[in-house]
C-alpha cells in the first residue's frame, strides 16, 4: 500500500467518523409530530380502527358493537446523497474544512425527515388521509361523527395581515374546534381536562412570528387586560412555510400523533470509492436511506388561513 493510499484511507475513516458524530448529535423535530414505525417492506398498510363505544347503563341483553375500520398505505421512498472530493483538495486542506463539510453533511442527513415533514404538512390541503378527505379539509366525516372542519379561516380587519388580537382570536377558534371534535361513535374526542393549552403547538411562518408571540405570550393584550393565554402554547417559527396567511395548531396531548414517520432503512454510514486506486483523482462518498412520512390523525391538527 502506497503512502498516498494509506493517507486517503485514513482520511475517509476520519471523515466517516465526523459524519457519524454529526448524525448522533442532531436533534430532529419530526418526532414531535410523528409516530415512528419500523417498516419491513416496500410499503406498509395501516388499519385505522374506530373508537370504543361509550359505557352505558345495562338494560336487558348486552349490546355488542363492531368497531369501524379504515385503512391506508404508505410507500417508502428512496433517498441518497453522493459527493466527490478532489484528492488535491484533501491534500491542500490546511483548515480542516473537509471535516466541517462532513459534519454539515451528517447533520443535513439526520434532519432531512424534518424537511419531509413540512413538505407533507403543506401538502395536507391537497392530499387525502384515511377518511378519503384532504388532511386539512372542511368536511371530515366517519360513522356518527357528523361533518367536521380542520381547515379554518379567520377574517382579519386588514385582510391577510392580522393584529396580535386577531391572531389570539384565531388561535382560540382553532383550539375550540379541537375541543369539539367527535369520534365515529359521536362522542367528544377530548375529555374536559385532556387538552390543556400547554399541550398545544403553534407553527407559524416568519411573517406571523411577532403577532403570534404578542398575541399569545404578552402579559397584557392591546386593551391593557390580562392575556389569559400567556405562556401556554409552544410557538415554532418555520422559514420553510412560505404562505404568510397561514398557521398551524397541533394537539400534542395523548399518545396519538398527527403524522407517521415510516422508517425502512435509516441513513447509512457512508461508503467510499477511490482511496485505493491511484488512477482515481477523486474520493467518492455515497450514502442512502429509505423512509417516508404520511398522515394519521387529522383531528390533532388545524390549519388557519387569514382572509
Amino acid at each position: 500500500m502506497s503512502l498516498n493510499t494509506a493517507k486517503y484511507i485514513s482520511t475517509q475513516r476520519d471523515l466517516t467518523q465526523k459524519f457519524r458524530e454529526a448524525v448522533n448529535a442532531a436533534t430532529p423535530f419530526y418526532p414531535t409530530l410523528c409516530a415512528e414505525i419500523q417498516s419491513n417492506g416496500a410499503d406498509e398498510k395501516y388499519g385505522m380502527l374506530g373508537s370504543m363505544p361509550g359505557v352505558k347503563e345495562w338494560l336487558g341483553d348486552r349490546q355488542f358493537k363492531k368497531l369501524r375500520a379504515a385503512d391506508f398505505t404508505i410507500s417508502n421512498r428512496k433517498w441518497e446523497n453522493s459527493v466527490e472530493f478532489e484528492k488535491d483538495d484533501i491534500d491542500d486542506d490546511r483548515l480542516g474544512l473537509m471535516s466541517t463539510v462532513m459534519a454539515d453533511f451528517g447533520n443535513e442527513a439526520a434532519l432531512h425527515p424534518d424537511d419531509l415533514l413540512f413538505e407533507t404538512l403543506v401538502a395536507g390541503e391537497t392530499t387525502a388521509c384515511f377518511d378519503g378527505q384532504y388532511f386539512f379539509d372542511t368536511d371530515h366525516s366517519w360513522g356518527d361523527s357528523g361533518t367536521q372542519d380542520n381547515d379554518l379561516t379567520y377574517a382579519a380587519a386588514t385582510g391577510t395581515t392580522p393584529t396580535a388580537a386577531e391572531f389570539r382570536a384565531a388561535f382560540h377558534q382553532a383550539r375550540t374546534a379541537m375541543l369539539k371534535y367527535t369520534n365515529d361513535q359521536g362522542k367528544k374526542l377530548n375529555r374536559p381536562v385532556s387538552t390543556s393549552m400547554a399541550s398545544l403547538l403553534v407553527i407559524v411562518p416568519p411573517e406571523l412570528e411577532l403577532v403570534a408571540y404578542e398575541g399569545l405570550y404578552a402579559a397584557l393584550n392591546s386593551n391593557g387586560a390580562t392575556n389569559v393565554v400567556i405562556d401556554r402554547p409552544r410557538i415554532i417559527v418555520s422559514p420553510i412555510l412560505t404562505d404568510a396567511t397561514k398557521f398551524y395548531t397541533f394537539n400534542l396531548g395523548g399518545a396519538l400523533k398527527p403524522f407517521v414517520f415510516q422508517k425502512r432503512k435509516p441513513i447509512q454510514t457512508p461508503t467510499w470509492k477511490g482511496a485505493d486506486d491511484p488512477e482515481y483523482k477523486v474520493l467518492k462518498m455515497m450514502t442512502d436511506a429509505r423512509y417516508n412520512l404520511g398522515y394519521l390523525a387529522w383531528w390533532k391538527a388545524v390549519l388557519t388561513t387569514f382572509n
